[in-house]
């Protein structure tokens, strides 16, 4: 009988989560946008029944904020996320966790790393139960 795997995942200290929040940033993605955000044109695809889907890919979430403050909102929101430790790191991550999530404006948001250098982070609503399937 095999035994279980364990983890590689380094926990990280309050004073290194802080450190991290620091840098983090929402960038935001296009394939999460239904119309004009601040980067540009949404880069989905719609289809007749109302969901839209990336190329290639599987039907997506879209994210509503479109605004600059949008985005500095949601540049907060993630920084708050890792400051509390409302992130899952995956062995491979170096430094920024690969995933948070955040509870505002009614909603909760998932924030997907997308630059691991630079701590730059996507996002969009998730429901309670696919955020306790991730972070659980």
């Amino acid at each position: 009988m095999r035994k279980p795997r364990q983890s590689s995942v380094r926990q990280r200290s309050l004073e290194e989560l802080a450190d991290l929040a620091e840098h983090a940033v929402y960038k935001g993605s296009a394939e999460h946008k239904r119309r004009k955000w601040w980067c540009g044109l949404p880069a989905r695809l719609p289809v007749r029944d109302g969901q839209v889907i990336r190329r290639g890919k599987q039907t997506t979430t879209i994210c509503p904020l479109t605004q600059p403050e949008d985005r500095d909102r949601a540049t907060e929101w993630i920084r708050y996320a890792i400051r509390l430790d409302q992130c899952k790191f995956h062995e491979t991550d170096k430094k920024f966790p690969k995933k948070v999530w955040h509870e505002a404006d009614g909603r909760i948001w998932m924030g997907l790393l997308i630059n691991p250098e630079n701590g730059q982070y996507k996002g969009w609503p998730i429901t309670k139960e696919e955020r306790d399937a991730v972070f659980s």
